[in-house]
């Protein structure tokens, strides 16, 4: 597909807008509706003589109940997303999975701009069924909300926008915007910047008609009408300036070396009055159209139409397949009960004012000056020829059936809104036990539940793609640059910073947003919680405590996750130390930290030596050999380590510390070599235990060095951590793993008793086979 001229598009989009005519129409009953209209307008108000004409706000209360549902499941959760790496170490995935997941949702939770879409996008999908967002650019994470007027999509669009091959978006540019765009030093090729610099000049030349400034007089001057603008962006920035209203038109092409999205722009060709089935010849600054504002060419844009829309479906529609252009919404569904609601309110108050009135029968026309003279007060007196009219004579209303009307219409409101809010209908007069409530409240979680499952799956797309534009490495926009420095300096590949190396799942609120529910879940999981794992104990007691307080960042303070004990580098030094102390080689591997490595095995071998002083004094042959073994390990990472010049410092007191090291080494195999000399000769007992105590001291000195190092990764905070945590669970859970305890000791009795039994059997067996004679 390829829409090669500037008039394809114009004629594209108008027809596009042309059908949208009567959508537009429906929604704006429903925008009038859920904004408070009364439900009659001015002009049948004074034809009917209507007296009450009040919108009684059913519509607006029903409406906010069903986006508390939303906010609830989408803004409550500490995270709007979790992220789990499926590839790469394993003992690495969990920690740096965490640590791109807490630096992902901290940006978008400090974002009010993308609260606010979130928002947006919520209230548009309650109202209409339809909430989109749109990325204006390639590189900026935040999308934009959109109005679903300004967005024109061709009919029989499918949900799943697979048969999506085009759409526009309508955009207004003010003169500063506009300017801004086309003449920056790094401007877009693909602007038509004469068709903008003619736009800029007739929005400034309508300002200063308007204003009577002296820009008319310069408005062919390209360089006064920049001048004077840069002087003036504010009043030309305002909402005095006439706007530049455009097409932003996107389009799917396989032309070229690469199939994707294509991006061009056109001015709107507004319609005078009445929109007719032929597209207007002149454009929105008084021109023939024809022109592009904007032509991206072959440029692909982007590669799926994930990548600049995003929609949020609240469809109610029954019938498949299922179209953009057929979403029904809570709005559609409850529009004309809600209407009907308004008119019988408004008619029975109508009626209650009537009944308060004091109406009089005169039996001729000549007693009808009488009536002015009545004055209705304490012992007043009627004249004669003034009836009282009963209320026996008036007309009555049947209260009975206008009550039970009433009530009729607002059980169908409830009814049809349950699916979007929380709660239950309390209109009723009937006491309800426990057992019913919480059946109601279940009902409606299930309800509101499958609601939200939908939504969910809906917003994953959103956050996939801006997980992706954070994933982009040489991105314009500030905050991705900033979350690509924090991860990597806590040592995340970047090469693993791809979104198809990454599963992101929506954090889900727990009871779908029901207080009551929450409580209860809560409750439950922690009865089960000395059965769980410890890390899922942890998310059970941070469940708990957010449920109870309603604050998510309470339980993420209180509960916060386990720190990571230690790297996977300094995990594979701490295993290669058995190793390599019975003398066998390790060869080196791609992927290991020369850093951490040295670190762990210097700090390592500190404490083998320690232990020998404190212990033997001099160490045995095969301990000699090992530590012989690792200081030559220790050098390969030393010449590692030594290639990058940002270890220097660590190489140095590293080399130092093997050196000292080293030294006592070859002190000890000095020793060793004059006992096996002369096995009787025994140094002096003051010199001994000075000798000793030099060592202990030189090997104390670069144990606390070495740990000292080892401190980057957290290790003693992380021990600490764990000693609190087990102290909680022994306190919290004392009499639970007590009584589990038993149940395993009796459990094991039970097999040991059963497995001496068998044996003893067999033995028995065995015995009677061998004495049984052939």
């Amino acid at each position: 597909m390829n829409f090669s001229t500037p008039s394809l598009v114009e004629q594209v989009v108008w027809d596009m807008l042309y059908a949208a005519q009567p959508r537009g129409v429906n929604r704006a009953q429903i925008d009038r509706l859920f904004n408070g209209f009364p439900p009659w307008t001015a002009e049948e108000v004074e034809a009917k003589q209507i007296r009450c004409n009040v919108n009684w706000l059913d519509a607006p209360k029903l409406a906010a109940d069903a986006r508390r549902s939303y906010y609830n499941a989408f803004l409550k959760p500490a995270n709007f997303f979790s992220m789990t790496l499926d590839t790469g170490p394993a003992r690495s995935r969990a920690s740096w999975s965490a640590i791109v997941t807490k630096e992902i949702n901290r940006i978008l939770k400090k974002s009010l701009p993308y609260f606010e879409v979130i928002r947006s996008q919520m209230a548009s999908t309650v109202l209409h069924g339809i909430g989109p967002v749109h990325w204006a650019d390639e590189f900026s994470w935040r999308p934009r909300a959109v109005d679903i007027s300004d967005l024109l999509l061709p009919s029989n669009t499918l949900l799943s926008l697979e048969n999506l091959n085009y759409f526009a978006i309508f955009r207004q540019y003010t003169a500063p915007e506009l300017q801004d765009q086309v003449e920056k030093a790094n401007a877009d090729l693909g602007w038509n910047k004469e068709l903008a610099r003619r736009a800029i000049k007739w929005s400034a030349s309508q300002t200063s008609a308007q204003s009577g400034s002296g820009l008319q007089n310069d408005w062919m001057s390209w360089e006064k009408v920049v001048e004077r603008i840069k002087e003036d962006s504010v009043y030309y920035g305002s909402d005095i300036t006439p706007t530049i209203d455009c097409w932003d038109f996107y389009y799917l092409s396989d032309e070229g070396k690469k199939t994707g999205w294509r991006r061009c722009m056109v001015l709107d060709t507004p319609a005078e009055g009445q929109v007719e089935r032929v597209k207007p010849l002149k454009n929105s600054i008084g021109e023939d159209g024809g022109e592009w504002l904007y032509n991206g060419g072959d440029r692909v844009y982007a590669d799926s139409i994930n990548q600049i829309l995003h929609f949020q479906f609240g469809d109610l529609s029954p019938k498949a397949p299922f179209k953009y252009h057929s979403v029904r919404s809570l709005g559609w569904l409850i529009y004309a009960v809600c209407n009907l609601q308004n008119r019988l309110l408004c008619k029975r108050n109508d009626a209650t004012f009537e009944s308060l009135l004091n109406y009089f029968r005169v039996g001729n026309s000549d007693d009808n000056d009488r009536l002015t003279k009545i004055d209705l007060h304490n012992y007043g007196v009627v004249p004669d020829g003034v009836e009282f009219i009963k209320q026996q004579d008036r007309w009555q209303i049947n209260h009975n059936l206008v009550d039970s009307t009433i009530s009729n219409n607002r059980s169908m409101l409830n009814e049809a809104a349950s699916q979007f809010r929380e709660g239950r209908d309390n209109q009723s007069s009937k006491e309800k036990t426990a057992t019913e409530i919480m059946a109601e409240v279940n009902s409606s979680n299930a309800l509101v539940g499958t609601m939200l499952l939908l939504a969910y799956n809906y917003q994953k797309s959103q956050y996939i793609e801006i997980v992706r534009r954070f994933f982009q490495p040489n991105s314009s926009d500030k905050d991705v640059r900033d979350f690509r420095l924090r991860v990597l300096k806590k040592e995340v590949p970047s090469e693993l910073l791809d979104i198809d190396y990454w599963d992101i799942q929506p954090e889900q609120v727990l009871g779908s947003g029901n207080k009551m529910l929450q409580i209860a879940m809560a409750d439950k999981l922690m009865a089960v919680r000395p059965l769980l794992d410890p890390e899922s104990q942890r998310d059970a007691l941070r469940l708990y405590v957010e449920a109870n307080s309603d604050d998510a960042g309470l339980g993420s303070r209180w509960v916060p996750n386990r720190p990571i004990l230690v790297t996977e580098s300094t995990h594979d030094a701490q295993l290669m130390i058995g190793s390599i102390m019975t003398g066998a080689t390790m060869e080196l591997h791609a992927g290991q930290d020369a850093p951490q490595m040295l670190v762990a095995l210097l700090k390592s071998m500190a404490e083998i030596c320690k232990r020998i002083v404190n212990t033997t004094q001099v160490p045995t042959i095969q301990e000699l050999t090992g530590l012989v073994n690792l200081a030559g390990t220790i050098e390969k990472y030393l010449m590692i380590a030594a290639q990058d010049q940002g270890n220097a410092g660590l190489v140095n007191q590293s080399k130092s510390d093997l050196t000292e090291l080293t030294k006592i080494l070859k002190q000890w195999n000095d020793e060793l070599q004059q006992q096996q000399q002369k096995p009787t000769q025994q140094p002096g007992a003051d010199e001994a235990v000075k000798e000793a105590a030099t060592t202990q001291a030189k090997i104390q000195a670069i144990g606390i060095t070495a740990q000292t190092k080892a401190e980057i990764s957290k290790a003693n905070a992380a021990q600490k951590q764990q000693q609190r945590d087990v102290q909680f669970r022994q306190k919290q859970q004392q009499s639970e793993e007590a009584h589990i305890a038993d149940l395993r000791k009796k459990l094991r009795e039970t097999e040991v008793a059963t497995t001496i039994a068998d044996v003893k059997a067999a033995s028995e067996l065995k015995n009677t086979e061998i004495q049984t004679p052939v």
